[in-house]
């Protein structure tokens, strides 16, 4: 198989079994190492890591208890067959707040008052819609609501048949569903931008995909890059992030996206455009007006409404309609009546726009307040957006800076979480934009961050 572990474990920080822990759990993610591959001896690794026998061994042994690592004896260490464990330790949903820590780590829904008015809209499900609930979903004929996805979705400057809309239990179940439905289980290849949203590493392996990260700018992935990638031969997917880069909060031109386009028709590759995060509206069109025949379009209600409700939507090629109809009846026979009823009731009634207007207002004050104490550094930022890009000053690694604020209390991500394969990556943390927290505590968190920026740590230990 050839070597592909590389490691200085004297640049990071914890127990030295861990790194090679997370070492082989990225290697699995990103597919350069596949279930059924062997490992090297226990020996062999240790001396091409330059760690100790009983460093790997411990590594090892805590991998195979996790599930990543089969052990059979007289024949040797090899990754296991692919797990249902979503998640990792650089990608989890566990409550940061259990452990003590403020969560600026991950975006939750911002909180404008939408739990009183989300609580009437299930009164009035309760009240007129229980009778639907003796049938499947879709059983029964089309539920009401797809015109108003349409609606919702004209904020990304889209007008959508109604038809070729799918329910999905929000962003994550809209990614792998549209996966399921191109790649079918086959080992082909995703290209995706260098840094991304960490999710997608397990619900493309969960598909048997490869994924394969695509140098990029300030507007995504490099045009030439991604043809070069796809020349191979093997991509059968481009997954972009069009309107808002998560981490690095960039967004692709028009010119940029009709190149992704032709390089896609070139090679015959569909393209799943991911479009969760945006919510204030586009002020560029997006793929499905630019190459219909072969764009599949996702977004949810998260960061407009409600993370809890978990619903999204994906649009699809009309003639490809069928494969993610069958599979979402064989994974879990549609989305709940009630959750849909309940995102109808909003959107009928006009509450849903209006909450997400709300929601765009309190997160453009959140920006406001970050950059107030931020801004001396080298931040990124966008109104509407609910997180920034600080690119750490000299003196500070992203995983030194992050362990630092994790000490003070408060959970951040660095860069290196976001990236898709084991290449350099800025030296940078994410900051989530929580207003989910006491009064005064946000921006003191900021302050707090601003304190670590102004003592960076001696040169040799950041």
């Amino acid at each position: 198989m050839g070597t592909i572990f590389a490691l200085d474990a004297n640049t990071l920080l914890g127990p030295k079994y861990k790194a090679v822990i997370e070492m082989l759990r990225n290697k699995i993610a990103v597919g350069e190492l596949r279930a059924g591959d062997k490992l090297p001896p226990v020996r062999d690794l240790a001396w091409e890591l330059k760690m100790t026998p009983g460093t790997i061994a411990r590594a090892y042994q805590d991998a195979t208890a996790a599930g990543m690592l089969e052990a059979t004896v007289g024949r040797g260490t090899f990754v296991a067959g692919i797990k249902a464990e979503p998640f990792s330790a650089t990608h989890d949903f566990k409550s940061i707040e259990d452990e003590g820590l403020i969560n600026l780590r991950n975006s939750n829904t911002t909180d404008v008052g939408q739990a009183r008015e989300i609580s009437e809209a299930m009164i009035e499900v309760a009240q007129t819609c229980v009778q639907n609930y003796r049938y499947y979903p879709g059983y029964e004929g089309r539920h009401p609501i797809y015109p108003y996805l349409s609606k919702w979705m004209k904020a990304a400057m889209l007008d959508v048949d109604p038809e070729t809309i799918i329910q999905t239990h929000g962003g994550q179940s809209s990614i792998s569903l549209a996966l399921q439905s191109i790649l079918q289980n086959e080992k082909g290849g995703v290209a995706i931008d260098a840094l991304a949203y960490p999710g997608i590493r397990y619900a493309v392996q969960a598909q048997g995909g490869v994924l394969h990260g695509i140098k990029m700018d300030s507007e995504g992935m490099i045009p030439a890059e991604l043809d070069k990638t796809c020349a191979r031969g093997d991509i059968r997917v481009i997954f972009v992030c069009a309107n808002v880069l998560n981490p690095t909060l960039g967004m692709m031109s028009l010119a940029r996206r009709q190149a992704i386009a032709q390089i896609a028709r070139k090679y015959d590759v569909q393209v799943i455009e991911d479009d969760c995060w945006g919510i204030g509206p586009a002020s560029v069109t997006g793929f499905l007006n630019i190459c219909p025949e072969r764009a599949w379009y996702i977004t949810s209600i998260t960061k407009n409404i409600s993370a809890g409700l978990r619903f999204g939507w994906l649009v699809c090629p009309k003639d490809q309609m069928k494969a993610p109809r069958r599979a979402i009846r064989v994974n879990s026979f549609g989305v709940s009546r009630a959750v849909s009823d309940i995102a109808f009731v909003l959107m009928k009634s006009g509450t849903a726009f209006d909450i997400r207007d709300r929601i765009q207002l309190a997160v453009n004050g959140l920006v406001r307040d970050t950059v107030d104490v931020l801004g001396a550094w080298d931040i990124v930022y966008r109104l509407d957006i609910p997180f920034v890009w600080l690119r750490l000053p000299q003196g500070w690694r992203a995983s030194a800076f992050a362990a630092a604020c994790e000490r003070i209390g408060i959970s951040v991500r660095p860069a290196d979480e976001f990236s898709i394969q084991d290449t350099a990556v800025p030296n940078a943390v994410r900051i989530a934009l929580n207003n989910n927290l006491a009064d005064g505590v946000f921006v003191d968190s900021l302050r707090k961050i601003a304190e670590l920026l102004d003592n960076p740590p001696a040169v040799g230990e950041g």
